[in-house]
């Protein structure tokens, strides 16, 4: 199916290590979306520049600018809000199940939840950082509590969810696409898969495809840091 719109540029503000980038840049790749991408560096602050927050006030990464002709110019500055949007408009290669799947549209959502809520959150860059500068703690140490707390759930929704190639069924799935950028960014601070061997082989299910491989953290990298 070709896309319901047609728009004049997609432009893409992102990070390559930042893991709500990784998932809007991998469903891109999945879906051939042709975005254009603008590079953030977190670690020059760029995010905070007034010319960076007046696309967005958040100071964060993604943010999609969209472009019509004859139209003003229309900014998505949250991860999940830019990938329904790119599913409704690029809606070949689904990355939810039909309504009529209603159960297994519900677990991918559940399953993407529980990383877009409760593991990148409280243990991104900002989060590691004030810990450290404000509370006098351990940024990367509470990082690996988030991380090892929430695949602790992941893998026990898999235990329940059946056998299957990827996080439900063997269709990826916006679940896969918020995962892997998780699991990434897990290693990146000295987890060990290994303890999820389903969330495991999942992920690397994934990392066979090279959408996964293009989109993931630092862009052409590997699954490992």
């Amino acid at each position: 199916m070709a896309a319901r719109a047609s728009f004049k540029s997609l432009s893409l503000y992102t990070s390559p290590l930042s893991g709500c980038s990784a998932r809007v840049r991998i469903a891109g790749h999945l879906k051939s979306i042709p975005l254009t991408y603008t590079n953030i560096s977190i670690s020059e602050s760029q995010q905070s520049t007034p010319d960076y927050l007046a696309i967005n006030p958040n100071a964060s990464v993604p943010s999609l600018v969209v472009e019509k002709e004859s139209q003003p110019p229309f900014i998505i500055t949250q991860s999940p809000a830019i990938l329904d949007f790119l599913e409704y408009h690029f809606p070949t290669l689904p990355l939810l199940p039909p309504v009529e799947k209603f159960q297994d549209r519900a677990r991918v959502m559940e399953l993407a939840s529980l990383v877009v809520c409760d593991i990148q959150p409280p243990q991104n860059s900002r989060v590691r950082k004030t810990i450290v500068s404000k509370f006098g703690g351990d940024g990367e140490e509470w990082a690996r509590y988030v991380y090892n707390r929430g695949f602790d759930v992941y893998e026990r929704f898999l235990e329940k969810g059946g056998k299957g190639r990827y996080s439900v069924g063997d269709e990826i799935t916006l679940a896969d696409v918020c995962l892997v950028p998780a699991a990434q960014g897990g290693l990146r601070v000295g987890i060990e898969l290994g303890k999820w061997p389903l969330m495991r082989g999942v992920v690397e299910e994934c990392w066979k495809l090279e959408a996964f491989r293009k989109g993931g953290l630092g862009g052409h990298g590997r699954l490992v840091p």
